[in-house]
């Protein structure tokens, strides 16, 4: 086929599977992985561990791909937490006593957008 970069076709290739862990969460495909590496938390989420197989780690790796490619759609904000998401390109900082359990729809006025 004449691949010019191999290792990036590769990288696209597996993003697609990466992709699909994401989205379509009633496959199979899903479950087992699910079950296996990142039974509470999301793929988004999951970590290494220990025993990974060579697939899994090269999932992680397409999921960096998926990662730099992505972007934040905030709309309504009601499910963002100000803390807890990663949704600004670097990290909040807060004074002292500020709730910092605010969802971003608490940030939005209601009435400018």
């Amino acid at each position: 086929m004449g691949f010019r970069d191999i290792h990036a076709f590769n990288l696209a290739m597996l993003a697609k599977q990466a992709w699909r862990l994401i989205h379509e969460t009633h496959s199979l495909f899903y479950c087992v992985y699910k079950a296996r590496y990142f039974p509470s938390c999301s793929f988004m989420d999951a970590e290494l561990g220990a025993n990974p197989s060579i697939v899994w780690q090269s999932l992680l790796q397409a999921r960096e791909v998926i990662r730099e490619g992505s972007i934040w759609q905030v709309g309504n904000g009601q499910t963002i937490g100000i803390n807890t998401h990663r949704w600004l390109p670097r990290p909040p900082t807060f004074n002292d006593g500020a709730d910092t359990s605010l969802k971003v729809a608490d940030l939005i006025d209601a009435n400018t957008n």
